[in-house]
């Protein structure tokens, strides 16, 4: 195609291969309707939790919330969620490992069940959205149950455990110094009994260890040069210089009941703590709570047959209409009327419809699976006497055949050879159709089947193929015996339901190829065409000949350059360029007329626009 392509040519390009896009895409549809068919059915269902401790959690001892960062804990226990420790705590909840105690079978599938659910925080809050998948609905809600529960008695196993530990430190702890203060209790009741006279001094003892508590509490909250501090520690001081005067002996008891009661002290705040760890201890919760529970989805996740199927129509479009574009770029044919004019430097004499056969079998074996050739039923069904056909039909061979005779020049009898350059491009229906029309329009005409090779047209009409052509030109018979006419093609099979209607048809005669010779280039050569075609040219007014294709024998040129010329047969897209040439050199090299080009088997929506229209507006127009 010469000059920029232009929408119309990209559509048809398109529509001339549209049962190749048809069936693309119809098997790409077919695979993907094939693969959604085999996915397994998934169903999902979720669930959103919040991982958020209670407000009575700060009042247990040894913890510290002061730090809590809930973006931060989110991301850790979205990894704590999908861990297997809690995959096979879930697992065992749900039954998958109840009967299962191989230690390698347990962990695959646990690492299954594992696979079958996630975690993920929600967008813009601090919860987190569990997951699971499975083929039944009810399933993947069990399996949500299973994973929360599980993280539930997890979390609350950690919270237990770490507040069990620190009411064990507080009571090693207390303890402890519940044995210290017994120990002081009787050293101070041995020191006693020794010494009766001491103890004078114990008030101030008492004094000095109650400011040294007082002391140690405000050096918790303010410096050493805070005014309380310093008072305290002056009246320390004073009562240490008063101490210091007393005899050995009684600081010694002073020591000992500063100690004494230091311990206490220390004691009670242990066992307060105690307490409260006790109280904490009794009263913890897990920290996960369930925000929105999950519930069965009755609709499956996957496959996603809309979503498979959108992408099957695209990809079908997409490659049908790869493979369209990238068979017309290997196509070596010619597919417009334009392209065969500039490269043959032919015209084309004429554009023949598309006929069909009225069997859609006959149709597609030949257009689809490639046939050569009409059955001989279909054959006379696509003749132009059916009553079926439009008078476009016919009106194209009629322009043909102005066409012809306008190239030719001659206002008398003409002879002509319709030939092409390859097999199974419609030659032999183009010169029965073609003489049909000539007969129709008046004129004497004669059919000659000239196609000793494979001959079809006493076929078509129920005749005999003996005698004719070659007996003709082998001398065994006039060629007036050989002639046969509407009766014969009424008893031959055409029927006169058929023919009846049909006018003009006594103006057709045909001659049929005759006996098979041994050698058909010899009989051809060496026939006496001049004498055969003066006679003839007496008797009627159009001569067509239905020569075999030029490429494959030599049949037809050799009888063309005893005719006024030689129409080619062209199907569209049918053979490479190069051969409808090769075709064209063999017969001018022969110095016989090549006339030009038949456009055979064209549907109007393969034209161009200023051609395809012609077809409709006669209809339109012929039926009003």
């Amino acid at each position: 195609m010469q000059g920029e392509l232009t929408l119309y040519d990209y559509w048809r390009i398109i529509n001339r291969r549209k049962w190749i896009a048809l069936l693309v895409f119809s098997a790409v549809m077919i695979s993907v309707m094939l693969y959604t068919r085999q996915q397994p059915v998934v169903y999902k269902s979720q669930a959103i939790i919040k991982f958020q401790p209670p407000a009575s959690y700060s009042k247990i001892p040894g913890s510290d919330i002061t730090e809590w960062d809930p973006w931060s804990v989110v991301s850790t226990e979205i990894r704590v969620i999908k861990s297997i420790e809690i995959a096979e705590k879930a697992a065992e909840r749900a039954g998958a490992l109840s009967d299962t105690h191989d230690l390698s079978a347990r962990n695959r599938i646990v690492r299954a069940f594992l696979g079958s659910y996630g975690a993920e925080r929600v967008e813009g809050a601090n919860l987190i959205n569990i997951y699971a998948h499975a083929p039944d609905p009810y399933k993947a809600a069990e399996i949500i149950n299973s994973v929360i529960e599980a993280y539930k008695i997890y979390d609350f196993e950690q919270k237990s455990r770490q507040a069990k530990k620190t009411l064990e430190d507080i009571f090693a702890r207390k303890s402890e110094v519940e044995d210290n203060l017994h120990s002081l209790e009787r050293v101070k009741q041995d020191f006693l009994k020794k010494n009766p006279r001491t103890g004078l001094w114990a008030a101030l003892a008492s004094q000095l260890a109650d400011f040294e508590i007082r002391k140690k509490e405000l050096l918790e909250k303010y410096t050493p040069s805070h005014p309380e501090v310093v008072s305290i520690e002056q009246r320390i001081q004073v009562i240490q210089s008063k101490l210091s005067e007393l005899p050995a002996q009684e600081t010694e008891l002073v020591r000992i009941t500063r100690e004494l009661r230091m311990q206490e002290d220390l004691y009670t705040t242990l066992n307060r703590e105690h307490e409260q760890a006790k109280l904490g201890f009794a009263s913890i919760v897990s920290f996960v709570s369930v925000i929105n529970p999950p519930f069965p989805e009755t609709r499956p996740i996957s496959p996603n047959k809309k979503l498979n199927f959108f992408v099957g129509i695209l990809l079908g479009a997409f490659l049908s209409v790869l493979l369209i574009f990238l068979l017309e770029n290997l196509d070596v044919s010619i597919s417009t009327i334009e392209d065969i004019e500039s490269f043959l430097k032919l015209p084309v004499l004429g554009i023949i419809p598309n006929i069909m056969s009225e069997k859609h079998i006959d149709n597609w074996l030949v257009q689809i699976f490639k046939k050569e050739r009409y059955t001989t039923e279909a054959f006379r069904s696509a003749l132009i006497f059916n009553k079926r056909y439009a008078s476009n039909v016919i009106e194209a061979y009629h322009t043909l055949r102005t066409n012809i005779l306008s190239q030719i020049g001659a206002k008398g009898p003409v002879s002509i050879i319709l030939s092409s350059a390859g097999a199974a491009e419609g030659k032999t229906l183009t010169a029965v159709n073609f003489s049909l029309a000539a007969a129709h329009s008046g004129l004497r005409t004669l059919l000659v089947d000239a196609d000793a090779r494979r001959p079809a047209i006493y076929d078509i009409f129920g005749l005999d193929k003996e005698p004719g052509l070659t007996d003709i030109l082998a001398g065994k018979i006039l060629w007036e015996d050989a002639v046969k006419e509407s009766s014969d093609f009424i008893i031959g099979g055409i029927g006169l339901d058929r023919l009846g209607h049909f006018t003009g048809i006594d103006n057709l005669k045909i001659i049929t190829c005759g006996t098979i010779p041994n050698n058909v280039v010899d009989l051809l050569d060496s026939a006496n065409w001049e004498e055969v075609m003066d006679e003839w040219k007496t008797e009627f007014d159009m001569i067509i000949f239905d020569a075999p294709p030029v490429l494959l024998f030599v049949d037809a040129v050799i009888t063309a350059k005893y005719t006024d010329g030689v129409v080619l047969v062209y199907k569209a897209g049918k053979i490479a360029r190069g051969a409808l040439k090769r075709a064209t050199e063999q017969i001018q090299n022969v110095n016989a007329r090549m006339i030009g080009v038949v456009l055979n088997g064209v549907r109007a929506s393969e034209m161009g626009p200023q051609y395809g229209y012609y077809y409709y507006d006669y209809k339109r127009y012929a039926r009003k």
